[in-house]
């Protein structure tokens, strides 16, 4: 009834998922202790089930002498009958036994679609400067050697306790045979183990670098295929083999040292192996001379040594195996276990606005915290008015608006949307009120109408339809044979520049935030499309609060102000006459694009 109850309790137990924020653990131990509390029936059912393996294992050897003895002592054609019924009993119990791994086959699965779920939920959560720092097929192959560590790893330890549990079992029976056996046992145990565990310590170091030298290599290649085009624009294929041939040599080398060592560590461990086997032998003949153990009881136990001396050594290779997991593991979370820069305070506020204000009270901040590139600025933006921000490159206008959608935190001072301080409410909420449109578009490698039903994936297809039309997308679209059904591609390859920027404009169009930016948003337009498409944004600006980046002047015609940036200054505010009747930076800017303006 115990086990029929494990059972049920295992096979019909679904873990529970939590969707609130859950921190990854930063050590191995602790992060694979996270997953087995989840899964413990399941762990508790396997750990019975091969207790129950090892005790069948162990009747075998006594039931077959008892049938010797049986067969010995019988009338001639006797047979031990009722001793081989034993042997039905065994088989059962082995069978139940091995219907553990019907039970790893259905919690393994889940546990690394649950490791690689909490991964990616963790690594979303990073700071926009995290993704800067980590080329994307890095981070990708750490998940991965995660997930399949993991998995891995439970299977050593499946392993492991089997082999430890077998182990425990046959010492005891050594020591029933003599307690002289057991002085010999606990210390050969002790230097097997502290063998293993100098040996594992290596391997576990160069485990680490391995795994480090493996993510690099696969960085390297997810970077030159995420820019093939660039390549061979540049005709530098060569140079990117030699590149890559680089990493390669660095991985082939930790790879190299790692296989070296492990080749050194199974000829120690060979060694012991026989050397404790000759020492046993030695032990026994003079416990046999001594009269201390008899004939049989001498080839018992050296026959059961012979099989404890080869299960330590699958033992502490498994311990070496698990240790290059470890290895793996920390390099792993070493990347991806860390703290985000940008976290919601404790009891963050949810954002709930139609008609945004933004100010910004003497706010400093800086890349390099040494060189603040804005010192006490302030400013202020009503709500549903349109700012212009133009400036040469790396004057801040950028980071000015990355500082509302707080991709980075502000070294001194405060910005607020009406009042809240954007520290003060989370992350989530603020993102759903501000609608970006910028100058590279990203796009999914999905149909054009998940890609613009993005911008809220509740909507039908009559709003995303609705929406394409306003950003004069949907003649494009219905060009193509699948037409809103056309997969565009690895980000979007198979569409113009123009045309993936009204994709983005249409995306911004359908999500309806009262906050627009407009990060060179018409960059990639030709002068027809931009005439096009300027009703089509005059309409998504209406009751909105603009902020829009532009080199392009053409694009600033209807914004009520516009800001000129200089190294981190606001050097000019005011109308578009207005800087002009200055003739300062903007007059400058205006007579080099003399024509720039579209007319209607």
């Amino acid at each position: 009834m115990v086990i029929l109850t494990l059972f049920r309790i295992v096979i019909h137990s679904r873990p529970r998922v939590n969707f609130e924020f859950v921190k990854m653990e930063k050590t191995p131990a602790r992060f694979i202790w996270h997953y087995v509390k989840i899964f413990k029936w399941s762990f508790l059912l396997i750990g019975f089930l091969v207790v129950v393996r090892q005790i069948t294992e162990a009747i075998g050897p006594w039931y077959l002498a008892k049938i010797y003895e049986t067969v010995s002592a019988a009338p001639e054609g006797g047979m031990p009958w009722q001793q081989l019924y034993v042997y039905a009993v065994m088989l059962a119990g082995m069978l139940v036994a091995e219907s553990a791994m019907f039970i790893i086959a259905r919690f393994m699965p889940k546990m690394r679609t649950m490791v690689i779920k909490d991964t990616f939920e963790d690594v979303n959560r990073q700071s926009i400067s995290f993704f800067s720092r980590e080329m994307t097929g890095n981070i990708s192959g750490k998940v991965q050697l995660l997930s399949n560590n993991t998995i891995e790893l439970t299977g050593f330890s499946h392993e492991i306790f089997y082999m430890v549990s077998n182990l425990l079992v046959k010492t005891v029976v050594l020591s029933w045979i003599s307690w002289y056996y057991t002085v010999l046992m606990a210390f050969w145990t002790a230097a097997i183990v502290l063998i293993s565990r100098k040996l594992g310590k290596t391997r576990r170091q160069l485990g680490i670098e391995t795994g480090r030298q493996t993510s690099a290599a696969n960085g390297t290649i997810v970077d030159a295929l995420a820019n093939y085009s660039e390549i061979k624009s540049f005709a530098n294929f060569n140079f990117e083999k030699i590149n890559l041939l680089k990493t390669l040599r660095q991985l082939r080398r930790a790879e190299s040292k790692e296989r070296f060592v492990m080749g050194i560590i199974r000829m120690i461990q060979q060694t012991v192996t026989v050397c404790s086997g000759v020492g046993f032998l030695f032990f026994s003949i003079y416990m046999l001379k001594k009269d201390i153990i008899d004939v049989t009881d001498f080839i018992y136990a050296n026959t059961l040594f012979m099989t404890v001396s080869h299960l330590a050594f699958s033992l502490s290779w498994s311990y070496n195996n698990v240790s290059r997991i470890f290895g793996n593991l920390t390099s792993a979370l070493e990347t991806l276990a860390i703290d985000p820069e940008i976290v919601d305070a404790p009891k963050a506020r949810n954002l709930k606005i139609r008609k945004a204000g933004i100010r910004f009270e003497n706010v400093t901040f800086g890349y390099d915290a040494r060189d603040p590139l804005f010192k006490n600025l302030s400013l202020e933006i009503a709500p549903q008015e349109k700012v212009g921000l133009v400036g040469l490159s790396g004057s801040g206008k950028s980071t000015f608006v990355k500082l509302i959608s707080r991709y980075y935190d502000v070294s001194d001072g405060s910005i607020k949307i009406n009042g809240f301080n954007i520290r003060s409410v989370t992350q989530n909420s603020l993102h759903k009120n501000i609608s970006v449109i910028p100058q590279d578009v990203c796009l999914f490698n999905r149909t054009l109408m998940e890609n613009i039903r993005y911008g809220d994936t509740a909507a039908g297809e009559k709003k995303v339809i609705a929406a394409a039309k306003k950003a004069c997308a949907d003649n494009f679209i219905r060009s193509f044979s699948d037409g809103y059904q056309t997969k565009v591609g690895d980000r979007g390859v198979i569409l113009s520049g123009g045309e993936r920027q009204r994709i983005a404009i249409a995306r911004a169009i359908l999500k309806n935030a009262p906050i627009l930016i407009f990060d060179e948003a018409t960059s990639a337009l030709d002068s027809q499309s931009e005439r096009h498409i300027q009703k089509s944004l005059s309409n998504l600006m209406k009751g909105k609060t603009v902020l829009a980046i532009a080199h392009r002047l053409s694009t600033l015609r209807e914004m009520d102000r516009i800001l000129v940036f200089d190294k981190g200054r606001i050097i000019e505010s005011g109308s578009h006459e207005e800087l002009l009747a200055k003739k300062g930076l903007y007059f400058k800017l205006y007579n080099m694009q003399a024509d720039g303006f579209v007319r209607g």
